[in-house]
């Protein structure tokens, strides 16, 4: 009868050497083998002429300072075992949570989006521009070039009198100079719900409601989601 083994379960009773057991074991079979080397050569020395066991005494602190290094790697990697561990679970935590994050990303559904806006350097035009995820403008409004922080939404409607479907739209406030230059002034914040956590290359990913992907460093704000 075939059986399924479980993922939680190891698939062998065997557990591979680590690097740090490979490399004790390497350096107590070396210092053995020198021991026993320098163990013969004092019993088989000339009283009248001893040897010199400076070189000797150096090549026991080097075994020494190996081992020392052999030691504090490998509780570096514990200690860094346990902070990720404690990562995670802080990460788990968020599951579930309404956060405020800062992300150029939207997600709009059928009846617009709200965000929030901030200027960070003052400029004399401001202006705040949605674009589809193919880098398409759809929407552009002037805004304050005062440095502060501002409520925006956008019901969808794009430059052509269209309407936007449903999805994940980027935004940017963009600042012009007398020159016609342009550059970004400002960042976007919006809110969402964490309804999924994903650990994927060594990177913790937030998936909100709606789509939008950020990391947990984005995050300005936590709090309890509405209900909770």
């Amino acid at each position: 009868m075939s059986t399924i083994t479980p993922i939680s379960q190891t698939t062998s009773d065997v557990a591979e050497p680590t690097r740090a057991s490979v490399a004790r074991s390497a350096l107590t079979d070396n210092l053995d083998t020198f021991l026993t080397l320098l163990t013969k050569q004092l019993q088989n020395q000339d009283p009248l002429q001893p040897m010199d066991t400076n070189q000797f005494v150096d090549q026991l602190t080097q075994f020494s300072e190996l081992e020392q290094g052999v030691e504090q790697g490998e509780t570096l990697k514990e200690i860094s075992a346990k902070l990720s561990t404690g990562d995670r679970q802080g990460d788990l935590n968020l599951l579930g949570r309404a956060v405020e994050v800062e992300s150029e990303e939207l997600s709009m559904g059928t009846s617009g989006v709200r965000f929030n806006f901030e200027i960070t350097s003052p400029t004399e035009e401001a202006e705040l521009r949605i674009f589809d995820q193919g880098g398409n403008l759809m929407a552009q409004f002037d805004v304050s070039g005062d440095v502060g922080r501002y409520d925006a939404g956008w019901d969808g409607e794009t430059l052509s009198g269209a309407r936007a479907a449903p999805g994940v739209y980027r935004a940017q406030v963009v600042a012009k100079n007398a020159e016609g230059e342009e550059r970004l002034a400002g960042r976007i914040l919006s809110g969402g719900l964490v309804r999924e956590v994903r650990f994927e290359g060594g990177e913790t990913k937030l998936i909100l409601d709606g789509g939008v992907t950020v990391s947990p460093d984005q995050i300005e704000r936590v709090a309890l989601a509405s209900g909770s």
